[in-house]
């Protein structure tokens, strides 16, 4: 389990999803709808562009949709979710905007968001530049769409006047092999030099 695993992780048990609505946007392997699953959520559901993660995911969820985040409506009702969780899937997307519009959509009032994203300004990718490398958000995956510093995603939810709370993770410190095991766990202020954002927010409607 990574660092930043360990930080969503401690975030999910704080909130409690026991008895709750949960929802898990891009799912991929299924890993976080197992972990909700053993923490007794009243409903789980998932939705994915990928159908091919529909079998996989419907071993925990209640609810698989597939769905094309760019365009498609969520197939949830307003205000039902109390849990949200969203990790590696905003840099996909050029369209967030809408996306996230219906991410709150669904979301209840003082629901909880988690969501992950790589950090284009990490340590390890300023160092990179340096040496006329590209940064790992960009040269890590060609379906990354989207490269967001934290002044950038506080300025997004500002337009939906949502607030923003960033959470510490940790930073490589080998630029070539950025999964490498040698990190450092990050405090504040050093943040803004982790491999990945994690934030959340806590919905006010």
């Amino acid at each position: 389990m990574t660092n930043k695993d360990i930080v969503v992780r401690r975030i999910i048990e704080d909130y409690g999803p026991n008895n709750k609505v949960c929802i898990d946007l891009g799912p991929g392997s299924g890993r976080w709808l197992r972990f909700l699953k053993s923490l007794g959520p009243k409903k789980l559901l998932a939705s994915d562009f990928d159908k091919g993660k529909k079998k996989n995911c419907l071993k925990y969820a209640d609810f698989f949709k597939v769905s094309d985040f760019e365009i498609d409506r969520l197939s949830f009702k307003d205000n039902t979710c109390d849990l949200i969780i969203i990790t590696e899937v905003l840099e996909h997307i050029r369209n967030y905007n809408f996306f996230l519009s219906e991410v709150l959509r669904i979301s209840r009032n003082d629901a909880l968001i988690i969501l992950t994203m790589p950090n284009v300004c990490s340590f390890i990718s300023r160092i990179r530049v340096i040496f006329g490398l590209l940064p790992v958000a960009i040269a890590s995956d060609d379906t990354h769409v989207n490269f967001f510093r934290k002044k950038d995603i506080n300025r997004i939810f500002q337009k939906f006047n949502q607030r923003v709370i960033f959470y510490n993770s940790s930073f490589s410190i080998n630029p070539l092999k950025p999964k490498s095991k040698f990190r450092i766990k990050s405090i504040s202020p050093l943040g803004g030099l982790d491999d990945s954002f994690i934030f959340t927010i806590r919905v006010k409607k």
